[in-house]
């Protein structure tokens, strides 16, 4: 965004701050929601409001996730994803979460950087047997102001122009769908398996009807693991084409080693950890690096240079230099 550099800087200030607000266009909302469609009792509470709040960390890591994988510029996270489970601590209503985080993004006045805030706080509200995004909250806070300016509602209205505020809106929409319906068609499978397993205990002896249930859930463990692998194998594919821009075609130190520019994923699961590979193609070899997440909706993590990867001692150090340097996140914790 460019700012007249003849205006005094407290009219500068005050454009920023209307331009900001005019580019989002949005209509502020009073929290709360209307429960309407919500089904009736689901059993021990205690037992569904723990389901409730380990989809919501769910949705909070896909979030975490997405935002990495953004493009944000100049924009960073501040203060990173947190969620709260329940409304408030009065109420801890098993059907409201909070899912928030701060960005700052920097502008220049007169060759002098400021940094600027933009808090997000989405609300999600349990109707219908699935969680929705019923409103982002949204609000500033100058670098000459105190406080920040009221909540506007992200989602009200279409953005005009909404630059980094529109990606913004698509990935609060579109990571929360994505891992809502992730979580529908898990459950919606163990409900159909428990139904055929009721109906097969009725016609069955003792010993089949065990037999059969092991079987169940076998099939329902193996397809619950395939829509996990492909999901995180979409997000390790992003992740691996942002990479591979990142390489060049030769490495120094790699004598007759070319980069051909394609790129090759896989992902499996080793115990309760997710284990991918990505494959950058290259003549003579392809290098092969790996990656690893602690469990679903986490971020990869990058490993290094294949163990078994083919490569003397020479190669294999001026390689892992090479990776290192342009793959490895130093923010990465291995959480």
């Amino acid at each position: 965004m460019s700012l007249t550099t003849n205006l005094p800087i407290l009219n500068r200030c005050k454009l920023l701050f209307f331009a900001l607000i005019g580019m989002i266009a949005l209509v502020a909302v009073l929290p709360g929601c209307t429960p309407a469609g919500q089904s009736g009792d689901e059993g021990d509470e205690s037992e569904v409001g723990s389901g409730r709040s380990d989809e919501v960390e769910q949705i909070a890591a896909a979030v975490e996730t997405a935002l990495e994988e953004a493009d944000m510029g100049v924009w960073r996270i501040v203060e990173p994803v947190t969620f709260r489970f329940g409304a408030s601590a009065e109420t801890r209503s098993p059907r409201v979460a909070t899912i928030a985080f701060t960005c700052m993004f920097p502008i220049k006045i007169e060759d002098e950087e400021h940094e600027n805030l933009v808090r997000n706080n989405g609300r999600l509200v349990y109707q219908q047997d699935q969680w929705k995004l019923q409103q982002v909250s949204v609000a500033f806070k100058f670098f000459d102001r105190a406080e920040f300016t009221d909540e506007s509602d992200l989602l009200a209205t279409p953005l005009i122009d909404g630059a980094k505020l529109t990606v913004l809106k698509e990935l609060w929409e579109a990571t929360v769908r994505d891992t809502v319906a992730v979580q529908l068609a898990e459950r919606q499978y163990e409900k159909e398996a428990a139904e055929e397993a009721d109906a097969e205990a009725k016609a069955r002896k003792e010993a089949e009807e065990e037999a059969e249930q092991v079987a169940r859930q076998a099939k329902a463990d193996a397809l619950t693991e395939a829509a996990r692998i492909e999901v995180m194998t979409r997000r390790l594919s992003k992740t691996a084409k942002t990479a591979s821009g990142d390489l060049g075609v030769r490495v120094d130190g790699v004598d007759g080693l070319k980069l051909t520019g394609g790129v090759d994923v896989s992902v499996e699961m080793a115990d309760d950890r997710f284990q991918g590979q990505v494959t950058f193609r290259a003549t003579p070899r392809d290098i092969v690096v790996e990656y690893s997440a602690t469990r679903f909706g986490r971020p990869w993590v990058y490993g290094g240079l294949e163990a078994d990867g083919g490569w003397d001692a020479s190669a294999r150090t001026a390689l892992s230099a090479y990776l290192d340097k342009r793959l490895k996140d130093p923010e990465d914790t291995g959480k």
